[in-house]
Parts: structure tokens; sequence; C-alpha cells
């Protein structure tokens, strides 16, 4: 089949890359390749969550060169990814690509990523920074956050890098081989200590507490031309739009599950908040209503990972992705139990002191299927505690958009998000973040596709 104009997504998450190529023409994705990062490393702080950044970037290298010459019908790129964390770089690691693709020695002139799931700002330490002028709250994890504890524990760092944003931040930065990052509001407001009435930083706030403002990034409105590619590569042309991006329609919310877990819909104002859910910036003035789980597939692959451990102490052995299968296999009979399993072994944001527990056990229901059932229940328990079905219902949802891996996969899931949310669930294997990303850019730039 012929294309003449494709749009390129590209997904930056916490486990793995993935790429959506849409055709402009009948909105349809014609190609999607995941690759898994493989990035998470020790970090440098007992609390911290870090990752490799050139191990992401290798893993985005992969994805683009997979799909070959059909990339030359490329004519915009919108890219999406994991929110709240930071990185901090050099401007010559961002020409280093273009001189080598990372090749070269690189570290010194980038550091770790510091993810959203970093929680060495822990609440002792949040006591103590200035209350930010928003109307969102501040949590651990949060980019803002970070760079005040590293400017108190690990100074070297700021001193060593003069550019930071988040990981797809520094992925426009290097595809446009721009110096300045540049920023979205939707990321902007989730790193802390910015207005989104007046779309600026708390300048005044942060510079009486000796932050180092200079190192933020310029902040622009969702949807906004960033730049354009900066030479052909992997057969993409060279003057490609770059556009950050994300995506759902007013009468849609999108559930995703990978390796947190999200529930969000548009809105067109500030509901009164409640505990867990939060509204940042999105297209035409409106906002996106989010309730941000920090427990979602990372409680079952814990969970998965402490069977495997009890397995092997016990002198025998299974492979990891054969325990999945077996899993994620249980008749459906073997879910009709009791038991109840508050899953948030990571916390939550909003109530980080609440950590899992079980209900309701008996003498026969502490079973292996009973546990892997009751686990992945309440993941999807836990999201409908943060944001109700009555306030979709007032906000006008009338259907639900399943996305990750998690979902897409796990069938006792996908059952517990029709039942408890009782909306029409559609999932499908290209309604993911990449697609998303294209989709958007689609949307809100149609004149470069006519």
């Amino acid at each position: 089949m012929d294309f003449e104009k494709l749009i390129l997504g590209i997904d930056i998450g916490t486990s793995s890359v993935k790429i959506s190529l849409l055709d402009s023409c009948t909105s349809k994705s014609i190609y999607v390749k995941s690759v898994p990062t493989l990035a998470k490393i020790n970090p440098s702080h007992q609390k911290g969550d870090e990752q490799d950044v050139v191990k992401i970037l290798k893993a985005m290298q992969e994805c683009l060169k997979s799909p070959g010459e059909i990339m030359k019908k490329v004519k915009a790129i919108g890219i999406c990814g994991q929110m709240h964390g930071i990185v901090f770089w050099d401007e010559q690691f961002v020409h280093t690509f273009w001189d080598s693709e990372f090749t070269n020695k690189t570290d010194i002139f980038v550091s770790n990523l510091y993810t959203w799931q970093d929680a060495r700002t822990d609440h002792q330490f949040l006591a103590k920074l200035p209350k930010p002028h928003s109307h969102l709250k501040s949590y651990s994890g949060y980019g803002c956050n970070t760079i005040f504890w590293l400017k108190e524990n690990q100074p070297d760092i700021l001193r060593n890098f003069n550019q930071c944003g988040t990981i797809q931040d520094l992925i426009v930065s290097i595809l446009c081989n721009q110096g300045k990052p540049v920023m979205s509001t939707h990321n902007a407001a989730s790193w802390g200590y910015f207005d989104v009435t007046d779309c600026s930083w708390n300048t005044d706030i942060l510079m009486e507490a000796n932050f180092p403002v200079h190192l933020l990034p310029s902040v622009v409105q969702p949807g906004i031309n960033i730049g354009t590619l900066y030479e052909t590569i992997y057969h993409i042309p060279k003057g490609a739009v770059i556009v950050i991006a994300t995506l759902t329609t007013m009468t849609d919310a999108v559930i995703n599950i990978s390796t947190s877990a999200q529930v969000a819909f548009i809105a067109k104002e500030i509901e009164t908040q409640c505990d867990g859910v939060e509204y940042f910036p999105y297209f035409e003035n409106h906002f996106l209503a989010v309730a941000a789980s920090l427990n979602g597939g990372n409680v079952l692959d814990s969970f998965v990972k402490s069977v495997s451990s009890w397995i092997s102490a016990l002198g025998l052995t299974i492979a990891e992705d054969e325990l999945w299968n077996r899993l994620l296999h249980l008749s459906p009979e073997e879910h009709l139990t009791p038991l109840i399993v508050n899953p948030l072994i990571f916390g939550e944001r909003h109530d980080p002191t609440t950590y899992g527990s079980l209900i309701n056990v008996t003498n026969n229901n502490l079973t292996l299927s009973a546990l892997f059932s009751g686990f992945c229940k309440g993941i999807i328990n836990n999201l409908l505690k943060m944001m109700s079905r009555e306030m979709l219902l007032k906000a006008g949802i009338q259907r639900i958009i399943g996305s990750g891996s998690v979902i897409t996969k796990n069938h006792i899931i996908k059952k517990e998000i029709e039942t408890i949310f009782n909306l029409p669930l559609s999932v499908t294997m290209s309604e993911d973040s990449a697609f998303g990303a294209a989709l958007a850019l689609l949307k809100n730039n149609p004149s470069l596709f006519n």
C-alpha cells in the first residue's frame, strides 16, 4: 500500500520506547514497534530511582531504525513520555548524537534520569521547601523538588550541566539540535512550582530559595511546533516538524496501565480537587484531569518476582515468562473469592503513609490464583477510589480507552475495568501513547498534511 504522508509518534515510557506510524489520510496506525529500555540502574540514594539515559536513547534508535525506507514519508513527529522526572545535560551531549550516535564516551555530558518513582524527596524534605504558587500540589519525584534535593546533597550535578528537562525534552533537543530545551505546559506543571494561570514558573519564590532558575526550560503550549528534524536520519527526512503532544477526546477517558496506572479525561475547567486527582494544562485552554497511581504493572511485576523467589527458595525452578503465562491463563471461576487485596505496595503521592494489605483472608482463599486475581482487581479498584465513576459521568464520559501493556495482556484487569466503571471499554494495540502523540499532532496541526 502506498502512503503519501505519515506521522511518527514516539513514546518514551518508564520501561520501554514505543513508536507508531500513522497514515495522515486515514488516521490509522500502519506500524508499531516497542523496545524495552532495560535502563534501570542502582540509584545514588537508597530511596532513589534512576535510569541510564543512553540506554533509553539506544532503545529509541532501535525503534526508529526498524521501519526502514517507509520512514521517508514521515512529515511530522509527535513526542510524549513519562512525566515528573528530570535529566541534566550539557549542550555537547546533543551534538554527540549527530557526530557519533553516542558511540563515543558520553556520560560526562549527561546525568542519569531521575524518574517519577524517585522518592529521595521524602515528607521531611518536602516540608522544608517553599509552598508553590499553583493549584497543583508538589510531590516526590517532581523535577523541581529533585533539583532542590540535589542542590543540598549532590551540588556537583547542578554545576556539571547547563540544561535540564524531562527525558522527552532531551530527545526533542537532540532531534532539533537545539540549545535551550523547550517544555510543554503539561510537563512544566508536572515538575511543580509552575502557575498554569499565567503559564510561568514561580520564579520569585524559587529565587528567594536560591533555586538555580537558569536551568529551567522555556515553556510552550502543548501541540506547538517545537522545531524541525536537524538532518535526515533513519530515512526520516530533514525538516520533519516536531511537536510535544498527548491526546484523548472530550467524551473518552483513558486508563493506561504499564509501569504505573492512570485515569485521565479532558475537562473544560478545574473542578474542586479531591485527593489523587490533578488538573494539568491541555490543548485549547482545557485541562487534563488525571488520577495517577504509583501502583500499576510494577505491583504485578513485584508479585511475580516474589512468587519466583518463593519457588527458588524451595529448590525448584520455573522461568519467569512461564510463570506469567500460567498466571494470566487462570480459569475465570478461580477468581471468585472474598479475598480483597489492597495493592498499594508503593504508596501513593496523596497518601504516602498507607501501604498494601490483605482483607478477608480465610483458611481456603490464600491461594496463588486468588492472590494474583486480587492484585489485578486491587489495581483497578484503587483507580476507582482516586477517580470515581460518578466523576467521569459528570464530565460527560461515554467510553473508556484502555492502553498499556498490562491491559492488553491481562483479561482479569480488562474485565474488572468493565465491571466497576460500567462503561464501554475499547482496548486496541494501536491505542497507546505513541499512537496518541501522532494522532494529536494530526488533529491539532491539520495544515501540515493538506
